[in-house]
């Protein structure tokens, strides 16, 4: 049974066919006049290993065969080099190849290439794209063209994977206009979020412990576990310290414990809230100062007191109950929540058991 190509290599060939062009016969290098010779997609050998040569022809079908063999190995390259490569998922890893066709693929790490290289080993996903900005040889002939391109790859580090499935989910929320209707025995915000094209919608279901990302017009992204439980009963949340408040919320703030210092130096607050914490902001009277009754500084979060340290700092923590804030794993705050914040604003409805 032959194994699938990865997932990455469809977007990378994409953007590398746009940008190099193809040659069916050979041409010399522009900086030398001479070697290496290019040919195809910007191949300088073949399969054999043998070099392009002055007076070469191919087909178009060697030409695509030799592309995706160059990209497979470069694919191959990253992961050895990269730690974290299978972490990142297949738009994160195709903008990285196609990088990486354009400069070569020994530049991680490499003198030229600390800030990109530093983003990636602190695993700040968020500072790539601006970091891919900066390799566009400014002041050349070339700077136009690989300005278009390093935007290009930016912007597809910068866009989520959809999950795929046989049959593609329906949002719970229907199309229509009117208030949202949430599953029997559940109760949920009573406006819908005023999403637009960049936003995201966050449905955190404390039944079934999970939070689920939309795209503004009903794309399912990705499912992790969540809690939106506190301490008292299923249905009990309008005490302080108990269950999630149900409603919409807007997410504010951002507090990066784990950019600022990733190394596992032990607080009572890094213990409580984890890598990450995200402000929520309650749209309709449920959450803030002047909430009643009274619920406020509620967040998204990691960590976990009852963790432990440094348990509460691992990756992926055990999820304990919070005193109302929605709790999940470290390394889902960093690699899923904080990549939609970078594209627009995040709505998050909280679903709880109705009394």
């Amino acid at each position: 049974m032959s194994t699938p190509p990865p997932g990455w290599l469809a977007p990378a060939n994409r953007i590398i066919q746009k940008f190099e062009g193809c040659r069916l016969e050979a041409y010399p290098d522009p900086g030398t006049g001479g070697d290496p010779w290019t040919i195809g997609w910007g191949s300088t050998t073949y399969f054999d290993g043998n070099s392009v040569k002055q007076g070469d022809k191919i087909s178009q079908g060697l030409a695509d065969d030799l592309l995706a063999g160059t990209i497979e190995r470069i694919g191959q390259a990253l992961a050895k080099r990269i730690p974290g490569w299978a972490d990142l998922n297949a738009n994160q890893q195709a903008a990285l190849v196609s990088f990486s066709y354009n400069v070569g693929p020994n530049w991680f790490e490499a003198e030229g290439f600390r800030t990109i290289s530093r983003a990636i080993r602190g695993w700040r996903l968020q500072d790539v794209p601006a970091a891919l900005m900066l390799y566009v040889n400014p002041g050349s002939a070339v700077e136009a063209g690989l300005r278009r391109r390093r935007h290009e790859e930016a912007v597809l580090f910068s866009t989520p994977v959809p999950v795929t499935t046989a049959t593609p989910p329906k949002p719970p929320i229907p199309a229509a206009d009117g208030p949202p209707i949430w599953p029997a025995g559940m109760v949920g915000p009573r406006m819908r979020p005023p999403l637009k094209p960049g936003d995201h919608h966050v449905i955190a279901n404390d039944i079934n412990e999970t939070a689920t990302a939309y795209t503004h017009d009903g794309q399912r992204l990705w499912q992790i576990p969540c809690l939106a439980r506190g301490q008292g009963k299923e249905t009990e949340w309008e005490r302080t310290g108990t269950d999630t408040p149900p409603g919409l919320y807007r997410c504010g703030k951002v507090y990066r414990d784990y950019e600022q210092d990733p190394a596992a130096t032990f607080s009572s607050d890094r213990r409580a809230y984890g890598w990450f914490s995200i402000d929520l902001e309650g749209m309709e009277g449920q959450e803030g100062p002047r909430s009643r009754p009274y619920r406020d500084g509620i967040m998204i979060h990691g960590g976990g007191s009852a963790c432990g340290w440094p348990g509460a700092w691992a990756p992926r923590q055990a999820l304990h109950p919070t005193l109302g804030c929605i709790r999940c794993h470290n390394i889902d705050l960093r690699d899923r929540w904080l990549p939609l914040l970078q594209l627009g604003t995040v709505y998050v409805s909280v679903l709880q058991e109705a009394k």
